[in-house]
């Protein structure tokens, strides 16, 4: 049961009919994790497994809902009959901060998750789960499905880091050693030259509004990726897996993906690599972002199916 704590937000109707509904789940008693939900109610529409939206290190789940350019992958969810829950890390977006941005960990994060999925279950009544994680959500996935294989039916891993990383992080964690209590700031060239090369201009705007120089991270992700591998057991998972990369991603590797989809003790029908073609790090806003929605809303509807 959430604690008397937590604070559920009233159920809201978009115009377009999206159903939006925000909380504040307490897991601990000085840290708050922001949840946003959103669906559809559509009669007739077979109810799927909930979805649970795990983002990347310096962004938060709003990244999940980008509001133009359809590129908003909680509303591809939702039409296809999915009940999205895109919540923020501790340390991130509308969560708690963390007095120290470096003991925003790998541990810390799957703690979230799990708090999280325990609230999903009791609200939703739903014994499993869909993970989609992006980059550093991707690990936080890939080890919550290998410590917890009973409570997920699938995992997405978008822009995925296995063992290694494409590009040397050091000198980028050398500075982000020197971030004031452990939070540090997004460039504005960063997002476009590094993450999102082919996403549409709105796109580009908007994560630059959103993530750019007024939006302070903790570095503790960043230092955790440098500990890779955490996925040790993935033979422990068995449920379906859908991993889908960029040629023009500087992180994820197709030697990690190969290695990835040999190691998971998933069927070989249940698991499948999308690679994308002049696509970056975050391909569910890039160019070819339409192609991934479709692939993932497949990909819960198998997952779904196979628990039924």
């Amino acid at each position: 049961m959430p604690t008397p704590k937590t604070r559920i937000g009233p159920l809201l109707r978009q115009e377009n009919g999206f159903l939006i509904r925000e909380t504040f789940l307490r897991i601990e008693p000085t840290v708050d994790v922001y949840i946003r939900e959103k669906w559809l109610e559509q009669p007739g529409v077979r109810q799927i497994l909930p979805v649970i939206l795990l983002h990347g290190a310096g962004m938060d789940g709003a990244g999940f809902d980008v509001p133009v350019e359809n590129t908003s992958l909680a509303d591809a969810l939702a039409r296809q009959g999915a009940h999205t829950f895109a919540f923020d890390f501790r340390g991130h977006g509308r969560s708690s901060r963390a007095a120290d941005g470096f003991a925003v960990t790998l541990e810390s994060s799957i703690q979230d998750t799990s708090a999280v999925l325990d609230y999903v279950q009791e609200i939703s009544g739903s014994q499993q789960f869909v993970l989609v994680g992006i980059s550093y959500g991707s690990i936080v996935a890939s080890v919550f499905a290998e410590r917890y294989p009973t409570r997920i039916a699938g995992i997405v891993l978008l822009g995925f880091l296995y063992k290694t990383t494409g590009v040397s992080l050091e000198d980028s964690l050398e500075e982000a050693a020197k971030a004031p209590a452990g939070y540090a700031f997004t460039t504005e060239e960063e997002w476009p030259e590094l993450f999102i090369p082919t996403a549409a201009p709105a796109v580009i705007d908007w994560h630059q509004a959103h993530f750019g120089t007024a939006y302070a991270y903790p570095v503790g992700p960043y230092f955790e990726v440098r500990k890779l591998p955490f996925a040790i057991n993935p033979e422990r998972f068995q449920g379906r897996v859908l991993i889908i990369t960029g040629d023009l991603d500087p992180l994820a590797t197709d030697a990690d993906v190969a290695r990835y989809v040999q190691a998971v003790g998933s069927p070989a029908e249940k698991k499948s690599h999308l690679k994308q073609i002049g696509v970056g790090h975050l391909p569910y806003v890039e160019a070819q972002a339409e192609a991934v929605q479709q692939a993932i809303n497949e990909f819960v509807a198998a997952a779904s199916a196979d628990v039924e």
